[in-house]
This record gives C-alpha cells, structure tokens and sequence, in this order.
C-alpha cells in the first residue's frame, strides 16, 4: 500500500510541476481577456523557473543543432499561427518562426520594443534600441554607409588585399575546417577592418601583430 500512495504522490507532485507555470501565468491571462477577442498562441510554459531552459540547452549546447529547438515546436504547433508561448531565461515568452509573423514584429516598432538588457549591451543610440523617427534615421545612415555602389567599391578594395592573402594561405594548408577558418577570419580580421573603416582606430589585435 506505501508504494501505491508513494506512486500516487508523485503522479500528484508531477502533474503539479509540469502544470505549475501555466495556471501561474496563463490563466490570469485568460481572464483578464475574457471579455475581449485576444488569444495566446499555443504552447506549453513548462517548470516553474526554469520553464522549457532544459531542452533549449539541449538543442543549443549539447545537441548543437538550434534549429531543432524551433523546428520541434513548429511541428507540433503548426505554421497556422507561426508563433509559441514557452517560459525561457526565467520570463515567459512568445517566439515567432514564420515569414509573415517576423515581418510584422519587426515592422511594429511602437508595438514591439525593446527590453532592458538590449538597451544595455547595445547602447541606446543603437539601431537595435531606438524606435520611430530614431530608428529610420540610424537605418538609413547605416544603409548608406555600406549598401551603395560607391560605399561597396570603397569597401570591397579596403578588405580585398587581406581577403587574397587569406585565401592564398588556406590553399597552402591542404584540407582545413572552412566554419571554423571563416569563423576566426570574421572576427580576427574583417571586424577589426570594419572598425577601422569607418571609425578609424586601429584595432590592438594588428598593432600587436606590428600588421598596422
């Protein structure tokens, strides 16, 4: 008889956690929009503070395959509504996987903002913080600044001695892993031109290589 209460416990216990998050979070929600024609997408919130972070670490850190965390739930949900409810990084959240969906956020600036952890990695003057007038006017100055025949010749004679130099070694290695080159030539030597292409500061990873 122990075992069959202790087995009934834990059924009791487990159902408790797995649903804890959804009556927290959601069903408040689905009272206060009762009266009106507002609906959450579907999804599941998962444990209580920790929500769905074990198999989003699963998927990103062991697996290495973090398409497989969106493409899960895409299979399960659907590509009607092309967004899910989960419970992520200890804040619920709603992830958007389709076309037509990411178009609509991303074109709602006043609708969808930015939070407060953006704001501070980013800067608040960056494209990626500031909204409006703001933010059309940093997009365009970007925009010119790289997206313009004049703009892409100046660039593409800036890093095109580095780039043959770059190529003409990696023909002398034989076989290499191309990610993981093109990876470290991204940050080790595009990067650092790019800051010096517009910012002029030369970065301290050449002055220390004596390359500038």
């Amino acid at each position: 008889m122990d075992a069959i209460y202790v087995g009934w416990f834990g059924l009791v216990i487990g159902f408790v956690l797995w649903w804890w998050n959804e009556y927290w979070y959601i069903v408040p929600l689905k009272f206060k929009c009762s009266k009106s024609a507002t609906k959450l997408p579907l999804g599941h919130m998962g444990l209580p503070f920790i929500g769905e972070m074990l198999s989003f670490l699963w998927y990103f850190k062991i697996v290495r395959r973090p398409d497989d965390f969106i493409n899960a739930k895409r299979r399960k949900y659907g590509d009607g509504v092309g967004m899910f409810r989960t419970h992520l990084f200890g804040v619920p959240s709603i992830i958007v996987y389709t076309p037509a969906v990411n178009k609509f956020v991303l074109f709602s600036d006043d609708n969808f903002k930015q939070e407060w952890s953006t704001v501070e990695l980013l800067g608040r003057t960056s494209m990626m913080a500031v909204h409006g007038i703001a933010h059309m006017r940093v997009r365009n100055f970007v925009l010119n600044a790289i997206n313009r025949p004049k703009s892409l010749s100046r660039i593409a004679t800036f890093v095109q001695a580095r780039i043959v130099t770059t190529l003409q070694s990696w023909a002398q290695m034989g076989k290499i892993k191309v990610k993981l080159k093109s990876k470290r030539y991204l940050i080790v030597d595009i990067l650092p031109l790019f800051i010096f292409y517009f910012f002029g500061v030369k970065p301290l990873i050449f002055r220390r290589k004596g390359l500038w």
